[in-house]
């Protein structure tokens, strides 16, 4: 199904774009109706990608934000931004506030590109440098920043931006 957001392998349940991002709208901590998702480990970009894949759909740019424990699990998420078919705001305080909250050792920033093409512009950038450095202030390691295309996507940390 093309528009679904989530699934898990372990759990049935199947959440549309809208509905997770309602689901996931400025919580610091993970609503019950994701709980299935909570403690999955990410050891990859591939691993975010299957996961997210269905991000690809949505007709305008959608930042979310992963929160992660030590090992590299699921703790939480926010949707920081829902923007235009080419751009989303985001801001660092937006970013970050819920991800103190949550007690967060890491984050991984995905968002999509309704051009399907996943290649980061300049913006893309010049964000995941600033966020990446705030990150650093506050002790909080930004592991990734992954883009959705059609069928295809990029991760900063592949390609050795995050170094």
């Amino acid at each position: 199904m093309a528009n679904q957001i989530l699934t898990h392998s372990s759990q049935s349940q199947h959440y549309t774009i809208k509905e997770f991002q309602l689901l996931v709208k400025d919580a610091p901590v993970v609503p019950a109706e994701i709980q299935p998702f909570v403690g999955v480990q990410f050891r990859s970009s591939a691993d975010i990608y299957r996961l997210f894949k269905g991000l690809a759909s949505m007709p305008v740019e959608t930042f979310l934000v992963v929160h992660l424990d030590g090992k590299n699990r699921m703790v939480g998420m926010t949707t920081c931004s829902i923007g235009s078919m080419t751009s989303s705001v985001v801001h660092p305080r937006d970013v970050f506030r819920p991800a103190i909250a949550n007690m967060t050792a890491g984050l991984i920033f995905i968002h999509n590109h309704p051009s399907g093409d996943p290649a980061p512009s300049q913006e893309d950038m010049q964000i995941t440098r600033r966020l990446c450095e705030v990150g650093k202030l506050i002790g909080i390691k930004c592991l990734d920043h992954i883009i959705i295309g059609q069928g295809r996507y990029f991760s900063f940390a592949d390609q050795g931006y995050l170094r």
